[in-house]
C-alpha cells in the first residue's frame, strides 16, 4: 500500500548563507548541505531547504507548519532566544493543536505545532 510519509518544504531566502546562520545559531539546525544560492538545514527529522529569491514580497507570503513533540519546551527555548513572532504566542487552536511561530530573517513564518487530543 502507498504512504505519504514526509513532506519537505522549499523556502526562499534573500541570502541563503545568512539564513544558515540563523537557522543554526537561532533554531538548532544544522547545515546538511550548501552550495552557492542553496541550503538544507535539518533538526531531528525535519529537513528545510532554502534557495535564492531576491523579491522579498515573495519570501513573506511564504511559509511551512512544522510538527513537533514538546511543543511548551520548544516554545521556552525559542523565547529564550529570542525569536518568536509578536503575535506568534504559544496557544490552543480550535483545529486540535497547540501551536506558535517564528519569521526568520527574510521573513518567512514558521509555525510549529503539536497535535491535542480532543
Amino acid at each position: 500500500m502507498t504512504r505519504m510519509k514526509t513532506a519537505v518544504p522549499v523556502l526562499l531566502s534573500i541570502d541563503p548563507e545568512a539564513t544558515t546562520r540563523f537557522y543554526e545559531s537561532k533554531l538548532g539546525f544544522r547545515c546538511r548541505y550548501r552550495q552557492e544560492g542553496l541550503a538544507i538545514l535539518v533538526r531531528d527529522d525535519i529537513e528545510l531547504h532554502f534557495t535564492k529569491c531576491p523579491d522579498r514580497r515573495l519570501i513573506e507570503w511564504s511559509s511551512c507548519r512544522v510538527q513537533v513533540s514538546g511543543v511548551d519546551e520548544l516554545y521556552r527555548e525559542f523565547e529564550a532566544r529570542g525569536v518568536l513572532h509578536p503575535k506568534g504566542t504559544l496557544r490552543d487552536t480550535d483545529y486540535g493543536t497547540r501551536e506558535f511561530g517564528i519569521v526568520d530573517e527574510d521573513g518567512a513564518l514558521i509555525t510549529f505545532f503539536e497535535e491535542r487530543m480532543r
